[in-house]
């Protein structure tokens, strides 16, 4: 019983400490009313906005925004008050580089909108979703293609999950919103939190396995959506092995599947498997689906495989017009620190990356073509940081 009340107890002094530093006590900050009209002091490029959105978790109830020096010298801060805005995940995709799509986290809400950021001119934009006769929310909006797509929260057709009391299956809804055309996934084939590949004239999504009968793991691989015409059909490489979408150009859909192998479908959905990781052991590869890539290009990403033998390693994955992985040595690249990425700047000519490890966090600034470190800004809270601007 002690044990359990020291860990409450240093849960607690962590959100204090969490709450107490970015929670509105600088008087000094600059107050906005509205995330789509925060308009910060230029630094002409020489300093960097970050970003801490608001997280009723950790009872910060405003987003702060801090400028800081490539030193971690705090020169200002902003406080955003905006209720529709809060944590963000980023998503660039290569065809549209200076447009960043936002999905939101952090509360138990069904949000009808989304956000994206117009990065050469610095404007956040919130996009409603309102094409549907019910209230769906929006899932998370990673997405490849020339269509944006998102998959949402609930059912598009009924504005439920249409929960199955007997198997706690249920239904949500992959939805193309540039052609404002939906389906609804059917029961046991939820999609996972992976990217949306459009690929085609079809919709590809992860599909999340179960465990059913004798403890057997069923309906697990990808879901391939034709909105045209409504239907579905599914596909496994193997016997019920989990695959997750990465990418998908004109020619092929690269899917990953177990311990770092990577299936590539071409038009008439015929595959090859290919073993990029070479070098790494088999059974230590963990795919990492929260921002595990970054495309730089249409056809190259920057990709972060996690091994239990090796440790984080990031490196260029190439998917046409030959399918490899090259880890990057990089000499600010450590094998005991996390890294996220968030996005590229081809304005600037910069990648933002946060690292950290027991021993420091950092904001890693990488040139886009070197991929060499320009700069490592020390910060504090890393986790909480989702987004940064060169300012």
């Amino acid at each position: 019983m002690k044990k359990r009340y020291s860990i409450v107890a240093i849960g607690l002094i962590i959100v204090i400490a969490v709450t107490y530093y970015l929670l509105p006590k600088n008087t000094d900050r600059t107050l906005v009313n509205g995330i789509e009209n925060f308009e910060p002091i230029s630094s002409d490029n020489k300093n960097y906005l970050l970003f801490y959105p608001a997280d009723i978790r950790v009872s910060q109830e405003n987003t702060i925004i801090k400028e800081v020096t490539v030193d971690g010298k705090i020169i200002r801060e902003y406080e955003i008050e905006d209720k529709y805005f809060r944590r963000m995940s980023l998503h660039q995709k290569p065809n549209s580089m200076d447009k960043l799509y936002i999905s939101l986290f952090g509360e138990a809400t069904i949000d009808n909108y989304y956000y994206t950021y117009d990065i050469p001119t610095k404007q956040f934009n919130r996009v409603k979703v309102d094409y549907f006769d019910y209230e769906v929310g929006v899932d998370h909006i990673m997405h490849y293609g020339e269509n944006v797509l998102f998959q949402t929260l609930v059912s598009h057709k009924t504005g439920e999950q249409n929960i199955n009391s007997e198997t706690n299956e249920f239904n949500v809804s992959i939805s193309n919103f540039t052609s404002q055309k939906s389906f609804e996934t059917e029961y046991g084939n939820p999609p996972k939190w992976t990217p949306l590949l459009e690929f085609n004239n079809k919709i590809l999504y992860g599909t999340s396995g179960q465990y059913g009968d004798n403890d057997k793991y069923v309906n697990s691989g990808i879901a391939v959506i034709d909105l045209e015409d409504q239907s579905v059909e599914y596909m496994n490489c193997g016997e019920n092995v989990d695959m997750y979408p990465l990418y998908a150009t004109e020619e092929h859909a690269f899917i990953l599947g177990e311990a770092g192998k990577v299936i590539t479908y071409d038009k008439n959905f015929e595959f090859n498997i290919y073993e990029p990781f070479k070098g790494m052991s088999k059974e230590d590869i963990f795919f990492n689906d929260d921002s595990s890539q970054l495309l730089i290009d249409t056809k190259r990403a920057l990709y972060n495989v996690y091994s239990q033998e090796k440790g984080s390693v990031i490196g260029l994955m190439t998917y046409e017009p030959e399918l490899k992985f090259e880890p990057l040595n990089k000499d600010y690249l450590e094998q005991d620190s996390s890294y996220r990425f968030l996005y590229q700047d081809k304005e600037n000519g910069e990648i933002y990356i946060v690292s950290s490890n027991e021993q420091e966090e950092k904001l890693l600034i990488i040139d886009n073509t070197s991929f060499d470190l320009k700069a490592g800004i020390p910060i504090e809270y890393s986790h909480l940081l989702d987004f940064v601007v060169k300012n």
